[in-house]
């Protein structure tokens, strides 16, 4: 029995998990096997990546579900970096659910996640799978950084503390991966119209409606900022946000419906337990991007410019030709591409219950690609659901289609701020600024 199956181990991201699970600090608590999808690529594989013999390599195509099906049963976790996962993702998550396997992904496909929340959540709950996509650089941090600051203001505020208007301020340099910008050129060229204004929907992944998203808007303050700085819709934040209202519905529909799922003798066992970890119903989610020095010009020409060319590459010439320009799967990007990057993540959450009082959540992230990003993300949850069984949150014991932060909770923000690449901080600040800081 293997504890660890990586798949995707000949893209970027997949060669980048491969490299650190190899060399990680618990590496003798863990057995690793990757997948490839030919012998050659094996032999390659363990030359470039310098493997040794402890890592198992295995033959097997995705699109091959009895293959898929005979690796997974011989596996605990189960990391799947094969992207578009629309296109070959399903078959993993359905042999997983089907063993009762923990499964983490990197996609960055809210489509996807609603297909497979439509096909096996329900059956994962009764096999015990435990499937946890969006566990890379898309959505972790923005999942995350709500759950800190739900955490913070209920630490000092109380377990009944609903909270309100969330709002998240992402900066850095952290480039795109290969499969992020392959990712969007099929969503553009493959998917039905149809599946993606539902999957981009208010709520669209969450069994619980929360209060309406706020109105987009194109230029939007940064609060709390020393001078005036200015965010604005970016290309992801559809995808966050469908992802944190994922982790609202979890824990809200536990907490609502105890009785019925746990029944009437554990009810308020259960209750007390997904009290401190449910948003309440008060809550909505809105992000942006902060470009440059964040002025209200550069915010306002970075939007323009998002537009004008999210709406050129509906055209299919324009996409022929951008794709000559997308990274080469299987590339191994210079150390200075890699490590000089970062990423700046602020949440500024609201106290519904105690108006004028919010949580300011901040995570910084050292890693030039976004792939390195999500190597460190997407290993350490795979570890966190392989060691730190007894520590996992309450909301990951009936199994199901979950996120970070309704599998994982506070396992991986001491995984990722164990690794040294990735810091968190959360504090209560109010309007005049006195502020109580939580870690």
């Amino acid at each position: 029995m293997t504890d660890i199956l990586i798949l995707g181990a000949t893209g970027l991201t997949g060669q980048r998990i491969i490299q650190y699970l190899a060399s990680h600090p618990q590496r003798t608590s863990f057995s690793l096997a990757i997948g490839v999808r030919s012998q050659s690529q094996d032999a390659s594989l363990r030359k470039s990546l310098g493997l040794d013999e402890s890592v198992q390599v295995l033959q097997l195509d995705v699109a091959d579900y009895a293959q898929v099906e005979a690796a997974v049963r011989n596996a605990k976790v189960v990391i799947n970096a094969v992207a578009p996962y629309w296109l070959s993702g399903t078959n993993v998550v359905r042999a997983c659910t089907v063993h009762g396997k923990r499964y983490v992904d990197c996609n960055s496909e809210p489509y996807y996640v609603r297909r497979i929340i439509d096909d096996f959540d329900y059956f994962a709950t009764k096999t015990g799978a435990v499937i946890v996509p969006s566990c890379g650089l898309h959505s972790l941090p923005a999942d995350i950084t709500v759950y800190l600051a739900n955490r913070t203001l209920k630490s000092v505020y109380g377990p009944q503390t609903q909270l309100g208007l969330s709002q998240s301020f992402y900066r850095g340099s952290a480039t795109p991966s290969d499969g992020s910008l392959a990712t969007i050129v099929n969503m553009i060229e493959a998917m039905p119209r149809n599946r993606i204004e539902e999957s981009f929907r208010d709520y669209a992944l969450s069994q619980v409606r929360g209060a309406p998203s706020p109105p987009k808007q194109l230029v939007a303050p940064v609060p709390f900022s020393s001078g005036a700085q200015y965010g604005t819709t970016w290309a992801m934040a559809y995808t966050h946000r469908s992802v944190v209202q994922r982790s609202f519905g979890v824990s809200q529909y536990m907490l609502d419906n105890a009785r019925v799922l746990f029944g009437g003798k554990a009810e308020k066992e259960k209750q007390e337990a997904f009290r401190p970890l449910a948003y309440g119903r008060t809550f909505s989610y809105a992000e942006y991007f902060v470009p440059g020095s964040g002025s209200y010009l550069s915010t306002a020409l970075y939007s323009a410019v998002f537009a004008a060319v999210f709406g050129l590459l509906l055209f299919a010439p324009i996409r022929w030709i951008a794709k000559f320009f997308l990274p080469k799967q299987g590339g191994i990007s210079s150390d200075d591409e890699l490590h000089n990057g970062s990423l700046e993540l602020t949440n500024y959450t609201a106290a519904a219950s105690f108006p004028g009082r919010v949580a300011k959540t901040t995570m910084w992230g050292k890693g030039g690609a976004s792939y390195i990003l999500t190597a460190y993300m997407v290993s350490e949850c795979a570890l966190g659901l392989l060691l730190d069984d007894a520590s996992l949150p309450a909301s990951a014991r009936p199994g199901g289609v979950l996120t970070p932060a309704t599998a994982l909770g506070d396992v991986i923000v001491r995984r990722l701020e164990g690794t040294g690449k990735v810091r968190f901080e959360s504090e209560v600040v109010s309007v005049d600024k006195e502020s109580r800081k939580e870690r």
